[in-house]
């Protein structure tokens, strides 16, 4: 390999490790904000207007990495990198679903639809366990 070839596949590599890091972080920040507004929402520090405009919220941009992951990036890569990424968009997609989860709750109530929202909830606190630092194999 040509000294420039490796020096853009090292490029390749840090950006590649740096977006996998940014979604990393992203899918940890959303988590916890779903979870501070349940909580402020479930003990009526949060009125249900507020908590709908923070699902809402949540739900734009859980779309816009989705949409960025899925076209663009998703177009640039190398084939083990489009499976990587896939995971990345299967994260992110179970994110989205506790993002709708909360939504529903915050506008309908009811304990069926907590319990929705706190097993996806579970599935997103799965996910940053397998893909945190010292977790993963």
């Amino acid at each position: 390999m040509q000294p420039r070839e490796q020096g853009q596949d090292q490029g390749r590599e840090v950006m590649l490790q740096t977006i996998g890091m940014l979604a990393g972080q992203g899918l940890v920040l959303g988590h916890e904000a779903l979870t501070g507004v349940y909580v402020r929402y479930d003990k009526r520090l949060l009125s249900q207007e507020d908590a709908a405009r923070a699902a809402a919220d949540q739900l734009r941009y859980a779309d816009w990495v989705l949409g960025v992951f899925k076209g663009r990036l998703m177009r640039e890569l190398k084939e083990q990198e489009r499976k990587d990424l896939a995971l990345l968009i299967g994260f992110y997609e179970v994110e989205r679903q506790a993002v709708q989860a909360l939504a529903t709750y915050v506008k309908e109530g009811g304990a069926k639809n907590r319990e929705a929202f706190e097993a996806l909830q579970e599935r997103v606190a799965a996910v940053i366990r397998q893909i945190s630092l010292g977790g993963a194999p």
